[in-house]
């Protein structure tokens, strides 16, 4: 009877320790068996559930960590529409991994995550590139991706997937949001790069077509102040502090300054764009309240 018991006993424990086993979630770097699982919800992240189709506000962005990255992840690919992966992106972009870039680069070159992409996956691109920018402050591999993507061929070349419906200039949209993106690198290189842009021209980094020779010069006049924003916050203010209330205060003053008008007269010639400099308070309101 006593052996019996015991032999009871025992296969009791082993059941529960091997069906704990099989049901448990892999411990992530620096997690152990009382922090969260990565499939609960971590209170400073409940932001990006309520609002996923949007870019998370400074505060948000300042409290994610390295330890968040396995429930980003996971919320990122169990997000049913590309649109509503926008905030989880973002927040990804300021973990800024190697396996974070291979995720956004991925979905940049062989589609944002459908065999057949609808129309809103350019826009999808636009924010996955956007933080790329922001990766690319810590992250090498992140800012040499960018210094290829600044090339309309590189993307003709690379990039395997096409959007329903869309227009020859894709490639160009592509190109000049790199370009764009540059400027949230922080980096002086990018600022090598976009004079570069502006002294030599569009060479190697757009088609012939003029609308997107426009959308390279007008991209680079956007990461040009961003650049020169970061500069005048410093590194890490402006990486916390991306889209606050400080950096749309030094955003104005740059583009009002000496130097913004004469990146935008570049941009946008007063003998091909008269509208604008008929009234540049106006035209400065609207990018102010269009972009960022």
């Amino acid at each position: 009877m006593i052996t019996r018991i015991l032999l009871l006993a025992i296969g009791i424990l082993c059941s529960a320790f091997f069906g704990r086993a099989a049901g448990a979630e892999p411990l992530v770097a620096g997690s152990s068996p009382t922090e969260a699982k990565p499939s609960e919800l971590p209170t400073h992240l409940q932001w990006t559930r309520d609002n996923p189709d949007k870019r998370p506000p400074p505060e948000v962005r300042r409290a994610v960590r390295a330890e968040d990255k396995a429930w980003l992840m996971r919320e990122y690919h169990g997000q049913p529409k590309r649109g509503t992966r926008i905030a989880i992106a973002w927040l990804l972009a300021y973990v800024g991994d190697d396996e974070v870039f291979r995720l956004f680069s991925e979905a940049l070159t062989l589609g944002p995550g459908s065999k057949t992409p609808d129309k809103g996956n350019l826009g999808v691109c636009f924010e996955l590139l956007f933080g790329m920018g922001v990766m690319a402050q810590t992250n090498e591999l992140a800012f040499q991706f960018l210094t290829q993507a600044i090339d309309h061929e590189w993307w003709k070349r690379e990039r395997t997937w096409r959007e329903k419906g869309e227009t020859p200039s894709g490639n160009g949209f592509l190109a000049g949001a790199s370009v764009w993106a540059l400027g949230l690198t922080a980096r002086s290189e990018a600022g090598v790069i976009l004079d570069r842009i502006r002294t030599e021209g569009w060479n190697n980094l757009s088609s012939k077509d003029p609308r997107e020779r426009y959308d390279v010069a007008a991209n680079a006049y956007e990461a040009k102040r961003y650049l020169e924003i970061s500069r005048k916050m410093g590194g890490q203010a402006f990486r916390d502090g991306l889209f606050g209330a400080e950096f749309k205060r030094y955003s104005l003053e740059w583009r009002k300054s000496e130097e913004g008008l004469k990146w935008l007269e570049w941009a946008c010639p007063k003998d091909g764009w008269p509208w604008i400099w008929k009234d540049l308070d106006a035209h400065h309101k609207f990018l102010e309240s269009r972009f960022d």
